[in-house]
């Protein structure tokens, strides 16, 4: 008789065999309607095979498809995410074949996105460095052996990374194969996008979660078909089917907007993009000017080659870094006189400064100075973000998004004396209007971008058009932009990243420092970074200042050899939410011991209320748990599974998590 193995989009961790009707023509991947229970589901064939049941099984039907919607490879790919972040193969399929694709029949579709043909593509006239052509030279040579490789190219901000991921995805066209070109923020992608369709003169695609649905449906199958052979997307750009990937490049491959983080599977980019190339026997290249230390340490232990740009493409030296002391806080200033001066420098010669804030809205905490009661969401347990707008000032929880009306007395003693602390970029972008008239200041966060991503591309092109003189922004103002005439950027609150309370803070702070340096100087004019801090000795700021990377992760490495963190070891982090905390608390201590008493390899820190204590108003409780390098982290999931939680507690584990709050 002849099985279909199905699964279904349902958060249950196991799969089903039915029968299938003589004659069908379903085959893996195809979609098929069957019985499940007192429903009609809709699932997806993961294979077929010949055998005689031993208790009668549910007949499939019917068969959606009249072909495979889903790739083979796809298919392989969501049962190995399922594997190793341990969400369910439904909620992975679902992933890799979102809703919106009908059949594979439509890579024509791709015909209506723009494209430039071939013969007019331009070849660059770009002369190479010798740091450019001999890193070239060696991942040429990979991508050309026709096997799996991995590489991390290590530069330093302004080397030409760009240049060297163009003529590589040239490369791979040319040889009849498709190049996955990733990028970690949306607002990057359309810059992007518009370069490689300039450079490449064939078809691309562009690829994030806010594109409509007629053009991910267009994107996808066509890359399916093999009809385009570029796409540039931001994370989920690494779930896509490709018919011939020869070459995947994750640029800022250290920035943590690659870790899916809302819905399950909570996968990280990078490591879907290894899988997808060691599967398909592509290249794949980590561009970075600061290493994640687990890219760091696939180099040290030879899982990846390592291929450096040491040197800036222009002739002048590295932007000098000059730490200054922050305005103090009975000032209500944000910055201080001496960046200010600086500033007043920069407009005066005409070039253009970028100041880095990594809080968005205008204050951080409305507090009462009566009794210390704090504005916090209800639903969330976070302090509410004060905002300002045309109407005046509303209150934004930053978590789940909700707005409220800001209060004219405190919410526990009815004072009226309440006060607003702290600055975001919305602060900053006023005080800069305020104190340097006539600037021309302009603001890029999370506050300006819009649905598809246009917004924040008008915000870089005025911004490079020389339409404005201060960009202020938030981390986004620090990734892969380049402007030539910025000569300045001043960090407002350095000391604000260093203190979160995360085992990846100074890896995190020296990442994005290192990264905002590099955009000072970039072309023929020197640069000069500022930054305002109250800790000039941690080693993030050392790094900073030295241009001394690869010295301070080596350090920092060290560190989480000690402590047992990733990349030292794996690191689950196990979160419990419920309408009362008795039964979670139950839970998660039960879950805990479990864990401590059958799998005592393990290492269990907790459980403890988490950082945002709330989930639409549900109490929040996690724990952590450590796993020694090699160990079997299906026998994690499996425990995980048998521990029974109490009615109405909702689990979520999450691999290698970024977010610990």
């Amino acid at each position: 008789m002849k099985i279909a193995e199905v699964a279904f989009a349902l958060p249950l961790h196991q799969t089903y065999h039915y029968l299938l009707p003589t004659g069908s023509d379903a085959e893996a991947g195809s979609r098929v309607r069957a019985p499940f229970g007192s429903r009609r589901l809709v699932g997806t064939v993961l294979r077929i095979f010949d055998a005689n049941p031993e208790r009668p099984l549910k007949t499939i039907e019917a068969v959606i498809d009249p072909k495979p919607v889903l790739p083979a490879d796809l298919s392989g790919l969501a049962q190995w995410l399922s594997s190793h972040y341990g969400a369910t193969v439904g909620e992975c399929l679902r992933a890799v074949a979102p809703s919106f694709v009908k059949t594979r029949t439509e890579a024509g579709a791709a015909r209506e996105l723009a494209a430039i043909s071939p013969q007019d593509s331009p070849r660059s006239a770009f002369e190479l460095t010798a740091a450019q052509s001999q890193a070239l030279e060696r991942l040429s040579e990979m991508l050309a052996s026709g096997r799996h490789h991995s590489a991390l190219l290590y530069g330093v901000p302004a080397s030409g990374k760009t240049e060297v991921y163009l003529r590589l995805i040239r490369q791979a066209v040319s040889e009849g194969g498709q190049a996955l070109f990733l990028l970690p923020e949306i607002s990057l992608t359309l810059p992007f996008y518009d370069d490689f369709m300039r450079a490449l003169g064939v078809p691309v695609g562009l690829w994030h979660s806010r594109l409509g649905l007629r053009d991910k449906r267009a994107v996808w199958s066509a890359l399916a078909s093999g009809e385009m052979k570029v796409v540039v997307g931001a994370r989920s750009a690494a779930l896509l089917p490709f018919k011939k990937l020869r070459l995947a490049v994750l640029d800022e491959e250290q920035d943590p907007s690659y870790k899916e983080e809302g819905r399950a599977p909570f996968y990280h980019a990078r490591d879907v993009a290894a899988e997808r190339a060691r599967r398909s026997g592509a290249l794949l290249v980590l561009g970075s000017a600061t290493p994640s230390l687990e890219a760091w340490s696939m180099a040290a232990e030879n899982q990846a080659e390592l291929v450096a740009l040491p040197e800036r493409v222009s002739s002048l030296p590295r932007p000098s870094v000059r730490l200054i002391a922050p305005p103090s806080p009975q000032d209500g200033r944000v910055l201080s006189e001496e960046i200010l001066d600086l500033l007043k420098e920069v407009l005066r010669r005409r070039e253009q400064a970028i100041l880095l804030l990594n809080r968005r809205g205008f204050n951080t905490l409305l507090l009462c100075r009566r009794c210390g009661w704090v504005d916090r969401c209800p639903h969330c347990g976070v302090a509410k973000i004060r905002h300002r707008s045309e109407g005046g000032f509303s209150l934004i929880c930053h978590h789940c998004g909700r707005s409220y009306d800001a209060p004219f007395a405190c919410g526990q003693c009815r004072s009226p004396s309440l006060v607003a602390t702290g600055a975001g970029t919305q602060k900053v972008a006023e005080d800069l209007k305020a104190r340097l008239p006539g600037a021309r200041v302009l603001r890029l966060d999370r506050d300006t971008l819009d649905g598809k991503g246009l917004k924040e591309s008008r915000v870089y092109e005025k911004f490079l058009r020389l339409e404005a003189d201060i960009l202020v922004g938030t981390q986004l103002v620090a990734k892969s932009f380049h402007f030539p005439r910025v000569t300045l950027v001043g960090v407002v609150d350095a000391d604000a990243m260093l203190q979160m309370p995360d085992f990846r803070a100074s890896e995190r702070a020296a990442q994005l420092l290192c990264q905002a340096a590099g955009r000072s100087g970039r072309a023929e004019l020197p640069g000069l970074v500022a930054v305002q801090t109250r800790l000039p000795e941690s080693p993030a700021l050392r790094a900073a200042s030295s241009a001394d990377y690869a010295a301070f992760a080596e350090r920092e490495l060290e560190v989480r050899r000690e402590l047992g963190y990733p990349p030292a070891g794996g690191l689950v982090r196990v979160v419990l939410s419920g309408p009362e905390e008795g039964p979670l608390w139950e839970g998660a201590r039960r879950a805990a011991q479990r864990i401590r008493e059958e799998l005592p390899e393990l290492s269990v820190v907790g459980p403890a209320p988490a950082v945002v204590r709330l989930e639409s108003k549900r109490p929040r409780i996690h724990f952590l748990v450590k796993l020694p390098r090699g160990f079997d982290i299906g026998r994690l999931f499996a425990l995980l599974r048998a521990v029974k939680t109490p009615s109405g507690l909702r689990r979520r584990v999450d691999v290698d998590p970024y977010d610990l709050f």
